[in-house]
């Protein structure tokens, strides 16, 4: 009877499921979370799991990297739900079998099964058959090998392509596969075509290398390598690729090479973007729109109070207006500023800098209002911290819209507290820049949301926009940047940019 393991935080729908497959004949073992899935896979061993992707503590993308460690010839299904496609196309670079949506159709689950147990079929004839393939070149010529082993059907029929060439670079296996994704012929591939074609110019000499290195599985084996590759058209087309070399007496006969067609993932990864930069368009309208709206308000009643003094003949009304008047003209202005920053496309201006030297004019410049405010503010910079590529303006951006929403953090007429701000050099993982504050904090909720677009939690005040770009700047170099947060206790903004 064949196993399958099903992981999944809700009860109703691991029960659903083993009902289900227990009645198509399977062995259902289920599990509430990722590691008592992980334990139950170490001591049963299920060819298929079915998890879920969004669980709490151990997600799904991470039950799937584990579970492809303990045995990468494990087929795993992810079960998503509402708006997680960008989740599910990581599962599927991570060589998940398939997704299926919640709530969970007969239909849908049954065409995810039969794909998976296709590929486990599959994988096995083809091991069958390398090691058939490998028999025959130790004990036949390479004549009978091209003309006994070449049509072999699983080869033929295969989903991926699957190529091999000889030491020279003369291709004698070329399948049906293969003939989808480059568009040569299997008898114009094998006689007129020498594998370095296959490859943009260089390619191939780069591949070779790879295959003898240690970073992708080797020596001697290449794992998943994500490569272009040229077509009969000219056209390239991005591929997934593994590559074995086969042996005899320890000299090397063949290149075997197992071509993974990523054009469908691509255009999956396509429309998300499109997806989420129209949501993203729809978010920052109405930020913005509902910014405007306030500052609006703001000038509208900064106009009557100066109505109201030039006909009530009040000075005191005139000067409160024109001042209310001026500090939203300074709010559009700001907002204006912030709005073509963030659209901007143009590339940072990279160069060699101290990020010590823009922590401290960043906290010189807020000096003042710090005092101002009775908020200390603390430097704590490492003194080894090495140079680094920056753009210094991009990084100067995102630092003072930091503290500022660090000294923000405190409600106004309040006096106390502290903002720390700190460099440390972390080694491999980068340069980390830490803004710190003891303010009053924000909710496990409000923490889950500050980095979305244009959220902020500043009510009218704020529009989210200086989170935004100083995210957009970050991202620009490479880097991440993470908040920490609890209620009453203070804040902690963290920027890792890469060495």
């Amino acid at each position: 009877m064949k196993k399958l393991l099903v992981i999944d935080d809700e009860a109703s729908t691991r029960d659903l499921l083993k009902l289900s497959l227990e009645s198509d004949g399977y062995t259902v073992f289920t599990a509430e979370d990722g590691a008592k899935g992980l334990e139950i896979f170490a001591r049963e061993n299920p060819p298929v799991v079915l998890t879920d992707i969004k669980m709490p503590g151990m997600d799904g993308i991470e039950v799937l990297r584990r579970v492809k460690e303990q045995n990468p010839d494990s087929e795993v299904i992810v079960i998503t739900g509402h708006g997680e496609m960008n989740l599910a196309i990581q599962a599927l670079q991570l060589e998940a079998s398939d997704f299926i949506n919640k709530p969970i159709s007969d239909e849908s689950l049954a065409v995810a099964l039969r794909r998976a147990e296709e590929k486990i079929w599959l994988r096995n004839k083809l091991r069958e058959y390398t090691e058939d393939l490998e028999r025959l070149i130790k004990e036949t010529s390479k004549e009978l090998l091209q003309r006994h082993e070449l049509e072999h059907n699983l080869i033929k029929t295969s989903m991926d392509g699957i190529i091999a060439n000889d030491r020279k670079g003369n291709i004698i296996i070329f399948n049906k596969g293969a003939e989808r994704i480059y568009g040569y012929t299997q008898e114009e591939a094998i006689s007129q075509i020498h594998v370095t074609q296959l490859y943009p110019e260089g390619q191939a000499r780069q591949i070779k290398k790879m295959i003898y290195g240690n970073e992708y599985g080797g020596p001697g084996r290449l794992i998943n390598y994500s490569v272009e590759v040229l077509t009969q058209t000219g056209e390239l087309i991005p591929i997934l690729l593994s590559a074995t070399i086969i042996e005899d007496k320890g000299e090397e006969v063949a290149t075997v090479g197992h071509f993974k067609d990523m054009r469908e993932i691509k255009r999956l990864e396509e429309e998300l973007v499109i997806s989420e930069r129209m949501v993203a368009v729809g978010q920052t309208t109405a930020g913005i729109a509902h910014g405007v709206k306030n500052i609006l308000h703001g000038m509208k009643l900064g106009a009557f109070m100066i109505d109201t003094g030039f006909e009530k003949e009040k000075p005191e009304s005139l000067r409160k207006g024109w001042n209310l008047v001026k500090k939203n003209i300074n709010r559009v202005s700001k907002m204006t500023k912030e709005m073509l920053s963030l659209a901007s496309t143009a590339p940072p201006a990279f160069e060699v800098c101290s990020l010590n030297d823009i922590v401290e004019e960043v906290c010189e410049l807020m000096t003042g209002e710090t005092r101002r405010r009775g908020i200390s503010l603390v430097l704590e910079l490492d003194p080894s911290l090495p140079p680094a590529t920056v753009d210094p303006d991009g990084i100067h951006t995102c630092l003072l819209n930091l503290v500022t929403n660090a000294i923000e953090a405190f409600p106004e007429g309040t006096s106390g507290g502290q903002v720390t701000v700190s460099s440390r050099d972390q080694g491999e993982a980068g340069v980390q820049l830490e803004v710190r504050d003891t303010g009053e904090g924000m909710s496990e909720e409000l923490r889950e949301r500050v980095l979305e677009n244009l959220f902020t939690t500043k009510g009218a005040r704020g529009t989210g926009l200086g989170l935004a770009i100083t995210q957009k700047i970050v991202h620009e170099h490479g880097g991440t940047i993470q908040v920490e947060s609890e209620p009453k206790k203070g804040s902690c903004f963290t920027i890792i940019l890469p060495e």
